[in-house]
């Protein structure tokens, strides 16, 4: 079974639009001995991208740990230690580049499709504990919360145009790192004017 004949179509038509006759036909194999390993779309999906979608969630899982953690007293450096777990994503992103894309971009009618939306809410919730450390507050303002909703629907959505419109290489790198650059002194920027404003209200 070629693999790469199977990414290219999945990465190309999406799941919804992708057929194993012209998987098959990529492959230069007869459609019969793709259903001899696999019995349909959704098996030969699953094999492609559930190893990698599985050490994404790892990831996704000890990033939900430490923004849980940092709601205890006295808590990390959030800025710190989400930069760290964001390498670490971000490294998975480039390192299966093809597999990542089609989970984010091209995975409508299965159980991945939930990938994106579940990324903007995990960053949406790092955004939040960095504001709630910051301005000591117990909840967010209308503004905040609109502010920290932008924040992080702007990278994720970044981060899918790019894998979309990019092949593996050194652009597509190169574009990952930029974003990152940029996204991070926003963000950087944003937490030192709330900390500047928090210090001008106590004088």
């Amino acid at each position: 079974m070629d693999y790469i004949a199977a990414l290219a179509e999945f990465n190309k038509e999406g799941y919804l639009k992708s057929s194993m006759r012209n998987i098959a036909g990529s492959a230069g194999v007869a459609i019969g001995n793709i259903y001899r390993y696999y019995k349909n779309k959704d098996e030969l999906f699953d094999e492609l991208v559930r190893p990698v979608y599985e050490r994404y969630e790892a990831n996704m899982a000890e990033m939900r740990q430490k923004i849980s953690f940092s709601y205890s007293n006295d808590p990390p450096d959030v800025l710190k230690y989400y930069s760290k777990i964001e390498a670490t994503l971000i490294d998975l992103f480039k390192t299966f580049t093809a597999e990542m894309t089609i989970v984010f971009n091209r995975s409508e009618g299965t159980k991945y499709a939930h990938a994106k939306p579940d990324l903007i809410k995990l960053s949406f919730s790092v955004i939040e504990s960095m504001i709630l450390k910051v301005r000591g507050n117990e909840s967010l303002s209308e503004y905040e919360t609109a502010l920290a909703r932008m924040l992080s629907s702007s990278l994720v959505e970044g981060l899918c145009l790019i894998l979309r419109d990019n092949k593996e290489g050194y652009t597509y790198k190169k574009l990952v790192d930029q974003l990152l650059s940029i996204y991070s002194t926003g963000l950087n920027s944003v937490i030192q004017q709330m900390q500047a404003s928090g210090r001008d209200q106590t004088q």
